[in-house]
């Protein structure tokens, strides 16, 4: 009898715990149709900022629906000394604009935070190699220039 007890703790624990580690996704709130064009943006220190200009429909929507595939997990993270971040400006038809900036924590894994998060979440996809994914000209971009969510 005690060692059910201590089983059923155990489960009731392990139940708990993937509770609080909820799944988040990013859920845009504009269509791919009204995305004009995208700006990536990729730095390790700001100061040497990149910028790509993302035009086509079939790269912009290939952005789009990674963001909307990839799962968000609320995870205490450190961040990591000389970690890339990789970010990017959805230009719409209204004349708006919407952000995502993902900062990596490891090989292959990141930060993630959008224009209408109230916090940043960790997710395990590779966003920074998206970069490498466009063949657009990188030019220089100034720090005024790059998405900025955190206050």
């Amino acid at each position: 009898m005690k060692k059910m007890s201590v089983l059923v703790m155990a489960v009731l624990l392990c139940l708990a715990l993937a509770a609080c580690n909820e799944k988040v996704s990013i859920d845009f709130p504009f269509e791919l149709s009204s995305v004009e064009n995208v700006e990536m943006f990729r730095f390790t220190v700001p100061a040497e900022a990149e910028k790509k200009v993302i035009t086509e429909s079939e790269d912009i929507e290939g952005i789009y629906q990674t963001f909307e595939s990839i799962s968000l997990k609320d995870k205490a993270t450190e961040p990591t000394a000389g970690g890339s971040v990789t970010s990017f400006r959805f230009h719409l038809s209204d004349g708006t604009s919407y952000e995502v900036i993902y900062s990596e924590v490891a090989v292959k894994s990141g930060r993630i935070i959008t224009t209408d998060m109230e916090q940043d979440f960790f997710t395990s996809a590779d966003i920074g190699a998206t970069w490498e994914s466009y063949d657009y000209e990188a030019t220089t971009a100034s720090e005024d220039e790059l998405p900025a969510l955190y206050e």
